[in-house]
């Protein structure tokens, strides 16, 4: 008596396509009862391959075939994005980091953030006293998307728990870009503070009043969104 196995090698042997596709149907409906989820046998998996090139779908295929890949690929986003999710979340830069004996790994660990997200840092972090408070820069990075140049400067104004951002935007031509929209927003809040590049291309906010939670800068103009890596105040 044949086994299934021996039976799928026969039908992977049939050159004639017709042939090939009819004898795996009939192998199909003979053993339903048995037959192996997808990526369960790898022999099952080749004849059913090398069937489909040479079946055509009925619409009720073509329905349940969209409806169930259309269920996996929803399950699959969902499987990918949460693990990336809880990983951003997890590498999160905390401000007061920035500050103390943490200071030269913060910086580090700052720019790997930046690196990632291919933003370029123009100017390092670093902590500097300014007069009656204290300034924790996140220094200047910039991060060329097509024909835009987006250059951001970040800073943290910790006695006042003020976020100082200045931005400018320009084309491949050096010419400011007006109307392009900086946003603050964090985590569990959303948009906190929101304004638009001037005629210079630019946005000067010094004082953001924020307090403790999880931020990132969005810049957006036309279709384009460029973010920031998070960070903890």
């Amino acid at each position: 008596m044949n086994t299934l196995q021996d039976k799928l090698a026969k039908i992977l042997s049939i050159k004639d396509e017709r042939v090939c596709a009819e004898t795996f149907e009939s192998f199909c409906q003979e053993h339903a009862d048995v037959l192996p989820m997808p990526g369960e046998n790898s022999m099952f998996d080749k004849a059913m391959w090398a069937a489909s090139k040479h079946t055509s779908l009925s619409k009720k295929d073509e329905a349940i075939l969209k409806r169930v890949t259309g269920r996996l690929i929803a399950e699959s986003k969902e499987s990918v994005v949460k693990p990336v999710m809880a990983a951003a979340q997890s590498t999160v830069l905390k401000l007061k980091d920035l500050v103390g004996g943490t200071k030269e790994a913060a910086i580090g660990t700052w720019q790997d953030m930046l690196a990632a997200m291919q933003w370029q840092q123009m100017v390092p972090a670093g902590a500097m006293r300014g007069v009656g408070t204290q300034l924790v820069s996140l220094g200047t990075f910039q991060k060329q998307i097509e024909d835009a140049t987006v250059q951001v400067n970040l800073g943290w104004l910790v006695d006042k728990d003020q976020l100082r951002v200045l931005l400018q935007a320009k084309d491949k031509e050096e010419n400011a870009l007006a109307d392009v929209e900086v946003r603050v927003t964090e985590m569990e809040r959303g948009v906190v503070f929101s304004r638009k590049t001037n005629e210079d291309g630019s946005v000067v906010a010094p004082s953001v009043q924020v307090g403790p939670g999880q931020y990132q800068i969005q810049v957006i103009w036309l279709d384009k969104v460029v973010e920031t890596p998070f960070f903890k105040i």
